[in-house]
């Protein structure tokens, strides 16, 4: 029987000892459960004392887990999972859904998904949206349950991803209004002559524009490089760069900044955007939920 005095332990308790055994790091674990920093140091604190062990040592290397935190965190997993099986054999109603879903996508797509997003999940009140870009650690943090669904190109799924069709991406070419060479029309002669900004998010690799280019033998001038969608089009309408990016980040930025919007003066290739989650979440009632919602919400964004 247990003592009055004893701390209670709870899933979510539970949930904390897993997340600090398989991250060895503090802020990690707190974004894989979804805490802030501070609450995750305070869970930590209510282990420690339920279990009456340190369970995790701050060392050069990380946080390393005593023997005692070794022992209890393959329980711990059984229990989660037994927890995760009975949750899924319960009708599923998103009104009662407790739950943080972790969206990793470019950040052109935060203007695109969030605000839709943030009206459809008005049913489910019990649902935190977070958005994170895609980085180094993106295909393992999907299959550790660290994120729940990729949205973008093929080239950044992980192989073992299950993938869905969004829809297909085109491209237009943006200038200030009142550029001096670029009036009416854009020609392919004009585009050639004037510096561009080039949107790379994941390093120098050739993109859709300079394939294009080089099978007709020709080459552009980048005067910018960027990582990130949002600040290409503000220094665009500051200058007289051009921008080729997609449409459906130019589209609704244009007016407020002051763009003027033309068709490629070439054949650029589209690009199929999709999303992509683990198999190990394929029937799992909340997630199917989940991305089903991104899909319908972005394919509305895609309608001309």
């Amino acid at each position: 029987m247990r003592k009055r005095n004893d701390p209670k332990i709870d899933l979510d308790m539970l949930r904390v000892l897993e997340a600090m055994h398989h991250e060895r790091h503090v802020t990690r674990a707190a974004a894989r459960v979804g805490l802030s920093q501070p609450a995750m140091s305070r869970a930590l604190a209510k282990l420690r004392g339920a279990f009456r062990d340190e369970l995790f040592v701050r060392t050069a290397r990380g946080m390393v887990p005593t023997p005692r935190a070794d022992e209890l965190a393959p329980a711990a997993r059984g229990v989660l999972a037994s927890a995760d099986a009975l949750r899924r054999s319960i009708a599923f109603d998103p009104n009662t859904l407790q739950r943080t879903f972790v969206l990793v996508a470019a950040d052109y797509l935060d203007a695109v998904l969030l605000p839709p997003m943030t009206k459809a999940l008005a049913r489910a009140p019990g649902v935190t949206l977070v958005m994170r870009p895609f980085g180094e650690r993106s295909a393992e943090d999907l299959a550790t349950g660290a994120m729940d669904l990729i949205v973008g190109t093929r080239a950044i799924v992980p192989r073992d991803a299950m993938v869905q069709h969004l829809y297909e991406e085109h491209f237009m070419c943006a200038v200030r209004r009142g550029h001096p060479r670029v009036k009416r029309t854009l020609s392919l002669a004009t585009f050639i002559e004037l510096q561009h900004v080039l949107i790379a998010p994941r390093g120098d690799a050739p993109g859709s524009v300079d394939l294009a280019l080089e099978a007709r033998g020709m080459r552009r001038h980048i005067a910018v490089r960027t990582h990130t969608f949002n600040s290409a089009p503000l220094v665009v309408a500051r200058s007289d760069l051009i921008l080729t990016a997609p449409r459906r980040l130019l589209e609704p930025i244009a007016k407020p900044l002051g763009l003027a919007l033309f068709e490629p003066p070439l054949r650029i290739e589209p690009f199929e955007l999709v999303q992509a989650w683990h198999p190990r979440v394929q029937r799992d009632p909340a997630h199917a939920w989940f991305r089903e919602l991104v899909a319908s919400t972005v394919r509305r964004s895609a309608r001309p």
